[in-house]
């Protein structure tokens, strides 16, 4: 009797029960995998399975060559699987999927939208590293931008009205207020910058440590492109958590 493995979404197989066994013992598929039968369409732990069976003892598996464990060697169901291509299935939390163009072409349509966007890739990445300190960068540069923004505006209507009501205007209190209003932008603009680039830093320590894939991020298109950049590579590993395929890097 053959069996398919399920993690997530993507289905595996089938294996043999000699195969589930070997895995299992290789560390591949895991007692708390789901599986079924070719004769059934009800999905149970393996551990369900195998039972108290003795494993098979580890069988050394080498891989193909030019295989890498994130190459995508999993196969689907109904196609058999040799030994040699058993990889672990992908598994931590899904990354937000939404193609980058369209993020592009949504921002540009609805500005609010990148925002938005910003703080879903925010939220995703607090849940794979919550010890990083990142969000409280971007919040300190977008509060300290908005809030010179408000107060600018405020101090331009006083000194407007200041202006109306006298001869002699205060042009040099004026000049105070926009120097530190153009001051405080560059402030949050630094802070922000610098909690991108810790939130780039945490996306590749968990992408190269708990779910090494040997994610490298360029400075450079996560200081132009941030939003979009950290997208492209979010589909990317959401296409691989699917598939089991993990396209090569590209814009970087």
């Amino acid at each position: 009797m053959n069996y398919y493995i399920q993690r997530q979404l993507p289905e595996y197989g089938p294996y043999t029960l000699a195969d589930l066994q070997r895995y299992v013992a290789q560390g591949n598929i895991l007692l708390t995998d789901l599986t079924r039968n070719e004769g059934t369409t009800e999905w149970v732990p393996v551990s369900q399975v195998i039972g108290n069976i003795p494993a098979a003892p580890p069988v050394p598996a080498a891989l193909p060559a030019g295989g890498t464990v994130y190459a995508g060697n999993a196969a689907p169901a109904g196609t058999a699987h040799p030994v040699a291509a058993v990889q672990p299935l992908p598994g931590g939390p899904m990354p937000p999927d939404l193609h980058w163009g369209l993020v592009l072409l949504i921002g540009f349509l609805c500005g609010i939208f990148q925002w938005v966007w910003l703080f879903i890739e925010v939220g995703f990445v607090k849940k794979i590293s919550p010890a990083s300190n990142f969000l409280a960068f971007l919040i300190a540069g977008i509060a300290i931008q908005i809030g010179s923004l408000i107060l600018y505006f405020i101090a331009i209507l006083v000194f407007a009205a200041a202006a109306g009501n006298s001869n002699n205007p205060p042009v040099g209190p004026l000049l105070v207020v926009v120097f530190l209003f153009f001051g405080a932008l560059l402030v949050g603009a630094v802070l922000f910058i610098v909690g991108i680039f810790k939130m780039r830093d945490a996306i590749q320590e968990y992408y190269n440590t708990v779910e090494p894939i040997n994610l490298r991020l360029s400075g450079v298109m996560t200081f132009f492109f941030n939003v979009f950049y950290f997208q492209y590579h979010f589909s990317r590993i959401a296409v691989w958590k699917r598939t089991g395929y993990l396209e090569p890097q590209q814009l970087s």
